[in-house]
């Protein structure tokens, strides 16, 4: 039975080993873990394991454990429960927790699943993957106690600081952008985080036309403070600098074409929507503004 086992795992903090006791069927949060603990904390390495505890993994229990132990919430007051005899392939029941662990510690630290009852309201608790933007860690006193970094308390002695880090991951910020905002053809940027507000395409560049167009559009839309990428290459086919605009993603794409030139005119694609628009190159720099409202 799940239930009545007291599942072991071995994590090292600040250099320390610690027993974290969790019911056969939860697992570690290793951020709770983390909060609770401050400084560095990883597991235990299978090497390791033997040496603090005389086995390998799968026999480790907390009957004979000399570190620290901490259970999970849902073992408190535990009793009649099953875990490793810290010897291989050996295991011990019937253990009373308050009896037989002394200066046992007790924290939230299991993983929640989706279904259970929230604790802080009545509805129940979805369970989901997200990315993490930020992060925030208690780093304890190991780097302070390092750097003489000390405080006077009310009694005029000193003690290190306790240190904490937090940041916003950039990376991460336009990872998560890009999952929730693409197509089967690429990414869909949107102004506030495009590389470039406009994507130039000139077609066929080997035409004097179109080169001077697109060489006075790019001009033009840069002193407005558009930032612009603009594809010249003379020796890739339309189809392929299409594919490319698409995938890179900007919002507004220019296609600048020799015939609609003759019309003074070029084609817009907004990348969001796919939606194409024919338009005048002396409106061209108020319309690309309007788009980006």
């Amino acid at each position: 039975n799940e239930r009545e086992t007291a599942k072991s795992r071995v994590y090292i903090h600040n250099g320390q080993p610690v027993l974290i006791l969790m019911s056969g069927n939860d697992e570690v949060n290793e951020t709770k873990l983390g909060s609770i603990l401050g400084g560095e904390v990883r597991p235990g390495h299978q090497e390791e394991l033997k040496e603090i505890t005389g086995a390998d993994a799968g026999s480790i229990g907390p009957i004979g454990f000399k570190h620290r132990i901490i259970a999970d919430l849902r073992l408190k007051d535990g009793n009649n429960l099953f875990s490793g005899a810290n010897k291989n392939d050996y295991h011990i029941g019937g253990i009373d927790l308050q009896r037989d662990v002394p200066n046992l510690e007790y924290a939230d630290l299991r993983i929640v699943e989706s279904g259970e009852n929230c604790s802080n309201c009545s509805n129940t608790i979805e369970v989901f993957k997200a990315i993490e933007l930020g992060h925030i860690f208690k780093l304890g006193t190991k780097y302070s106690e390092g750097l003489g970094a000390m405080f006077l308390d009310e009694n005029s002695k000193e003690n290190p600081i306790i240190m904490g880090s937090y940041g916003i991951g950039v990376e991460r910020v336009l990872a998560c952008f890009i999952e929730q905002n693409n197509d089967e053809n690429g990414i869909i940027w949107k102004k506030p985080l495009s590389p470039f507000d406009v994507h130039l395409i000139g077609l066929n560049m080997k035409k004097e036309i179109v080169v001077e167009a697109c060489e006075s559009i790019f001009n033009e839309l840069s002193e407005n403070k558009f930032d612009v990428i603009f594809d010249d290459r003379t020796n890739v086919q339309a189809g392929f600098k299409f594919s490319d605009a698409d995938l890179l993603g900007m919002p507004i794409q220019i296609i600048v074409g020799e015939r609609r030139l003759k019309e003074n005119q070029v084609e817009l694609k907004i990348r969001a929507t796919g939606e194409r628009i024919n338009v005048g190159i002396n409106e061209l720099s108020s319309k690309i503004k309007e788009l980006l409202k």
